[in-house]
């Protein structure tokens, strides 16, 4: 609280806004009204403010909305308030949820843990779906015991959609209900109940927490995808590791692949024969192989070769598993066997974004562009809430046929997306290159050396798998111009 007083002080002749609060005090986390209030007021004695209205724009950390407010002076009339006027929250432009408390219908006050431990569960969970933005607990828990309207709650809270449940105990049995709601038009998206005995109390909160869970991921996020995955264990610990682990894995950052891997090889530990963490855990080192994130890349290929056999030998035909193998296949430069393995993957999981969007690699490097450009705009649908590298294989495609503008500007908003991944760098330098956008390149070629300093244009060719020869002296030759080290 000092600090923040501090730095208002030290600001006192320009409007601070509550971004620059966030960004330099706080480095994310929400700071209450409340207490930006009596920082206001004690900021305002500290330099003699004039008690002229100040306007502040608050914007929460990583939720893309903002609004305006007016902090009134102190010396407001009490029967006012000194309190940020009521505000109606703009939507995000990804998938958003407010868990409410759920109600206890027991009857029984002792029974009100087992309810909240099951809000408190849900919104953990949920919270480690990275392309879902949940709502604190402290949030919502106001709601606790009150009749709400959604849509208001929409609003206060800036979601699309809210989580409402109920829990009933009758002597040693539990109903859990559960429903899903869209706040723009109170419509029920999502709703179901389960019924259990309540032989271990802990373990009846553990699988109630990850069905809800999953039927939430299936219809804001992954697709059916995610129930196949949570599907072949019932280790709620190991699947919790495989959502946390693929997440980070996506982000396609040498840290983050680090972390993943420590997480899904904690899976394979907790569930030996659970299918999904051996996938997975292959493609963290076969990611690691082809940037060269590990000092032995060779060793790390073999190691994501091994992982999707054991995979398959589980699951004889596991698309996540042949998807893998076919990639380590393309990364030895066996393009045929790559083609046959990610295109059977592909006819056993048509709807299966992520299979798909791998295959689209594959197909761009075998040069057959158009069927690329196809196959990734079809993963696209299949999954509207897309990692970034969809982005990158859309763009880099666009690119490889000649469409620049359509390649800087796809090649953009994916960097914009995970501005501490190399991957989509190189590929923006050479769409600009071609289009002769020579300062926002020299830009570029800075931030790749920033992000990896060490970064070679022989090295990322090698390891993009490209088929013909004259499109990678081509690719080469861009970044060249730009002022890359061979």
């Amino acid at each position: 609280m000092f600090d923040l007083l501090v730095y208002l002080v030290k600001n006192r002749d320009r409007v601070v806004t509550r971004d620059e609060l966030l960004d330099n005090l706080w480095k994310g986390k929400v700071v209450t009204d409340a207490a930006l209030g009596v920082c206001l007021k004690a900021a305002r004695s500290a330099i003699g403010d004039s008690g002229n209205k100040q306007t502040v724009i608050k914007t929460f950390h990583g939720r893309g909305y903002q609004f305006i407010a007016e902090i009134t002076d102190s010396t407001t009339d009490e029967s006012q308030g000194n309190k940020l006027d009521p505000v109606l929250l703009d939507l995000p432009d990804h998938p958003s949820i407010a868990v409410l408390p759920f109600a206890n219908m027991s009857g029984d006050p002792e029974q009100e843990f087992f309810s909240d431990g099951i809000t408190e569960d849900i919104i953990t969970a949920l919270s480690r779906i990275s392309r879902l933005l949940v709502i604190a607990r402290t949030s919502t828990l106001g709601y606790k015991g009150k009749a709400i309207d959604v849509k208001q709650v929409g609003q206060e809270q800036g979601v699309r959609y809210v989580l409402e449940g109920s829990v009933r105990k009758n002597g040693n049995r539990v109903r859990v209900t559960a429903q899903l709601i869209d706040t723009t038009t109170g419509l029920h998206c999502w709703a179901d109940h389960y019924d259990r005995e309540l032989d271990d109390i802990f373990s009846v909160q553990d699988e109630i927490t990850k069905k809800v869970t999953v039927a939430l991921q299936v219809t804001l996020t992954e697709g059916e995808q995610a129930r196949v995955y949570a599907g072949g264990t019932d280790n709620v610990e190991a699947w919790e590791c495989v959502v946390r682990g693929k997440d980070l894995m996506e982000r396609h950052i040498k840290e983050d692949n680090i972390a993943a891997r420590r997480l899904l090889e904690r899976a394979v530990q907790l569930d030996p024969e659970y299918v999904a963490p051996w996938a997975f855990l292959g493609w963290t080192y076969w990611e690691a192989a082809r940037w060269q994130w590990d000092e032995t890349p060779e060793s790390s290929l073999d190691t994501a070769f091994e992982s999707a056999q054991t995979a398959l030998e589980m699951e004889k035909e596991q698309p996540d598993s042949l998807t893998l193998l076919g990639l380590c296949h393309f990364s030895r430069g066996e393009l045929d066997q790559a083609l046959s393995m990610t295109e059977y993957a592909f006819t056993l999981a048509p709807n299966h974004a992520y299979i798909t969007a791998a295959s689209a690699v594959v197909l761009r490097g075998a040069g057959r562009l158009q069927d690329a450009l196809r196959r990734i705009k079809i993963a696209m649908r299949l999954s509207p809430i897309y990692p970034m590298w969809y982005l990158m294989v859309l763009g880099s495609t666009y690119h490889l046929l000649g469409d620049q503008s359509a390649a800087v500007t796809t090649l953009r908003e994916s960097v914009q997306r995970e501005p501490e991944s190399i991957l989509p760098k190189p590929w923006l330098l050479s769409a600009l290159i071609q289009a002769d956008l020579k300062k926002e390149a020299e830009l570029t070629t800075a931030d790749i050396l920033r992000v990896e300093p060490e970064f070679s244009r022989a090295i990322w060719i090698q390891n993009l798998g490209i088929d013909d020869p004259a499109v990678a002296t081509k690719l080469l030759e861009n970044l060249a111009t730009a002022g890359l080290s061979e």
